[in-house]
């Protein structure tokens, strides 16, 4: 074992104390999780009581426990060094946020507008207009009329962050051009572990009053999203990642999917 891997492993103990500690904070301060004994609310109860404020969420929520890891890539510049082989497109790489935008040579006709994953799911497999594109699936709850956006798949889940998106924008049927995050080198901090279920962490997130009234659930996905950066590197964990249409607009919250946090 070398002493990078060391003194991962001692940060990420440390953020789990942290993570601890605000955690019973929270319970101390009336935030209770799921039980079914005892005289604390049960999911059922906390369930009924979504109904009571108005908030509707999907009919079928997953019980099932999955499993992810705590991983980490370094942030380096690894997009700038492939330009390259975009050939006669014309590319610009922001070192300040690690992302490259591209303005294709020869426009791409969508062959469907309302599903243009049809013609994009080509076009990520060609190298010469795409980097890595290959390691990115279609997004469609992000994506709209005027930008298509994908993400990246790390160990079997979608990344649900800024880092790791490609982002196609479309005019008029025609795909014009994208912008585009990747993560590089990517490290395994800590063994697998569980997480919490989709259905425990809307529970979580109803009783940290993360879900107002009169507002709907539209979906919750599972995916890796960004906790902290330190040292020259971006540490990742599993989160749950709901949409909630309020009467004025759509926000988004997370769940922790190893401790059940709110994760701001």
């Amino acid at each position: 074992m070398n002493f990078r891997r060391i003194e991962w492993i001692f940060l990420i103990a440390f953020i789990a104390l942290d993570i601890f500690l605000i955690g019973a904070y929270y319970n101390q301060n009336g935030v209770e999780t799921e039980r079914d004994t005892g005289g604390a609310r049960t999911t059922t109860s906390v369930l009924r009581s979504l109904k009571d404020d108005q908030i509707s969420y999907p009919k079928k929520l997953s019980t099932k426990e999955e499993a992810g890891y705590y991983i980490a890539n370094p942030n380096d510049d690894y997009l700038s060094t492939k330009i390259d082989q975009l050939g006669e497109n014309k590319a610009e790489y922001s070192k300040h946020d690690k992302k490259l935008s591209v303005t294709f040579d020869k426009k791409i006709k969508l062959s469907n507008s309302d599903q243009p994953e049809k013609t994009l799911d080509k076009v990520i497999q060609n190298s010469s207009l795409v980097v890595e594109g290959n390691k990115y699936q279609y997004e469609p709850n992000f994506s709209s009329k005027n930008e298509v956006v994908y993400t990246q798949v790390v160990y079997g889940k979608k990344l649900s962050s800024e880092e790791g998106m490609l982002k196609f924008n479309i005019s008029n049927g025609y795909v014009i051009g994208y912008s585009q995050t990747y993560l590089q080198d990517i490290e395994i901090l800590r063994e697998k572990k569980k997480t919490i279920s989709q259905k425990r962490a809307l529970v979580w997130l109803y009783q940290y009053n993360k879900l107002p009234a009169n507002s709907k659930v539209k979906w919750g996905k599972l995916g890796y999203t960004k906790l902290l950066s330190v040292n020259g590197s971006t540490v990742y964990i599993p989160a749950w990642n709901f949409a909630v249409k309020t009467e004025d607009s759509t926000v988004y919250r997370r769940i922790n999917a190893f401790n059940g946090a709110v994760m701001e």
